[in-house]
This record gives C-alpha cells, sequence and structure tokens, in this order.
C-alpha cells in the first residue's frame, strides 16, 4: 500500500466521525431554535389575543376571519424579518397567506385563556443541507492527520499468509478390500465392486510394482511369474475369507480384458480425484504400434503409503 492511500484512508477515519458528529449537533440545535421560536410566537399571540376577533364557540362569536387573516400576515412578515425559522398559518380555523418559502410539516399549538381556547397552526422552515457542512471536520481532521503522519506512513498490509489457516491436506488412499471385494476411495468412501480376477491381479500389481519399481511390464510378454504367484496368494485369501468361487483363474489369459475392467473401477471409485489416476491407473495402449516394447501397464509411481490393503 503507498503512501497516498495510507494518508487517504486515515483522512476518511478522522474526518466522518467529526462530520456526523457536526451534523447530529447542527440538528439538535435547529430543534431548539425551533422549539424557542414557537414559545415566542405563542407569547407574541396570547399578548395580542385581546385585540383580535376570534370565533369562540362558548359564546357563540363568529370572529372577524378579515382582520385574523391581515394579523397573520402582519406577524408573519414580523418573523421573516427577524428570521425566525417559522411561520403562524392558521387561528382558529382561519388560514392567512400560504408562506413565500418551502416549509415543512406543520405543528398545532395551543393557548387556553379564562374564556376561550384558541389553537394555531406553524410551519417550520427545513433545515438547509449547507447547515450540516463546515470547514472545522475538515481542518481537523487535516490536523490530527499531520500529527499522526510518522504513525501511518508504518502502516502495513496485512499479511494474509500468515493469519490464514492452513488446512491439512488429507492424501487419498486406495483401499483394495478382500474382505467385501471393493475398491475404497478414502476421502470419498466411494466403494467399487470387483470381480474375483481382476481385483487379485491389480492387489498383485500395486505390490509388484511396489518391490520392483523399474520393471516394465510389456503386453506382448509375458506376466512375470512373480507376479501370476501375488495373485494367486491373494485368490487363495479369498477362499480363505469365505467367498464362493468356481476354480482358479488363469491370471496369464486376457490380460487386456482384466486391465480393462480394474481401469473401468478406477474410473469411477476416483471420479472426484481425477488428478489422481495416473498415480493408480494401468497406462492404456494407444494407436499404432501400442503393443511395442515401449508400451507398459506398470505403476512405477505407487508408494507404500498410497493403498492399503485390507483382509490380507
Amino acid at each position: 500500500m503507498n503512501n497516498k492511500a495510507k494518508f487517504l484512508i486515515a483522512f476518511v477515519c478522522f474526518y466522518l466521525p467529526l462530520q456526523l458528529s457536526y451534523s447530529a449537533g447542527a440538528v439538535w440545535d435547529y430543534q431548539q431554535r425551533e422549539q424557542s421560536a414557537l414559545e415566542q410566537v405563542k407569547n407574541r399571540i396570547a399578548l395580542d389575543l385581546p385585540r383580535l376577533s376570534l370565533p369562540n364557540e362558548r359564546f357563540h362569536i363568529m370572529g372577524n376571519p378579515e382582520a385574523i387573516v391581515a394579523y397573520l400576515t402582519e406577524l408573519n412578515a414580523y418573523l421573516a424579518e427577524h428570521d425566525f425559522g417559522l411561520r403562524v398559518t392558521q387561528l382558529q380555523k382561519v388560514t392567512g397567506k400560504a408562506p413565500g418559502s418551502a416549509m415543512i410539516a406543520s405543528h398545532t399549538f395551543h393557548l387556553v385563556t379564562p374564556d376561550n381556547h384558541v389553537i394555531g397552526q406553524v410551519v417550520f422552515e427545513p433545515l438547509a443541507i449547507s447547515a450540516h457542512m463546515s470547514l472545522w471536520p475538515i481542518l481537523i481532521a487535516g490536523l490530527l492527520l499531520w500529527l499522526s503522519r510518522q504513525h501511518v506512513m508504518r502502516w502495513r498490509a496485512p499479511d494474509h499468509e500468515s493469519h490464514s489457516v492452513i488446512e491439512p491436506v488429507i492424501p487419498l488412499v486406495l483401499q483394495l478390500n478382500l474382505k467385501d471385494k471393493t475398491l475404497v476411495n478414502s476421502i470419498t468412501e466411494q466403494a467399487v465392486p470387483l470381480a474375483n480376477k481382476p481385483l487379485c491381479f491389480y492387489i498383485a500389481l500395486l505390490e509388484y510394482c511396489l518391490n520392483n519399481k523399474d520393471v516394465t511390464l510389456n503386453q506382448n510378454k509375458d506376466v512375470p511369474i512373480e507376479l501370476v504367484e501375488l495373485a494367486n496368494k491373494y485368490f487363495y485369501r479369498l477362499v480363505e475369507l469365505g467367498h464362493t468361487v468356481r476354480k482358479r483363474p488363469n491370471f496369464t489369459n486376457s490380460l487386456e480384458k482384466t486391465l480393462s475392467e480394474i481401469r473401468a473401477a478406477l474410473d469411477e471409485v476416483l471420479a472426484e480425484n481425477p488428478e489422481e489416476k495416473e498415480l493408480y491407473y494401468p497406462p492404456k495402449a494407444h494407436g499404432e504400434g501400442s503393443r511395442s516394447k515401449l508400451h507398459h501397464y506398470g505403476l512405477n509411481k505407487v508408494l507404500e503409503e498410497h493403498f492399503e490393503i485390507i483382509g490380507r
């Protein structure tokens, strides 16, 4: 944040409370002046009542409306000349001439005498917008800014990195469950069933590649004996766990079909974590020469913490 922005923010922080306080004071002063002016006008009318011919329902007196209008005109002229912020518009339901300037809502007042109850109405001049404004808040804010300039220049932008809560990243673990013959995503808990042959072969493939990082498994070559033995071991484990099986499958036959079933199950179990497919996915053969020596289905990037075999 540059110094210009710092000083601007600091000035606004100083100015706004001062300006709001000044405006609130102006409104309070306006209301006090309204009340004081109203009391003075009521006193003036009370003194003039004996010479006014006002209607009086108690004594059935009609009064002299023309004289009352003339009185209101004279009174309002006096109020305007002496900067009173109000005008008297009505006495005893006799309405005078409309005030020349814009006025706000009227106010009813009462004068009670031994022989009459006088009701009148006044309207007030609105508080001008300019009355809310003053140079004082600007000058005081500028002075405060100057006095605090050294402190303002030392402001620093908040260090978001130091205050942000770093949520731990939970690594995905592919769970291979021999008890219910499923692949399970440890994060989403998505479970996908897998047939005996592809399940046993995939578990064996993971374990074999974990122990043989540099091995190349070509589809145009025989499946390594060690890999087949591992697959057979997990197949016999399925039998021990009580799963009904017809006969031990031949893990060297229909290799591409077995790999396709494994990939289909991984597509489903890793649907919400597609970035993890490269780690667990036996590579596909693509295009011309896909079965060449360059293509293999090994999992060279897999580590022990990437998968868990349940029921082994």
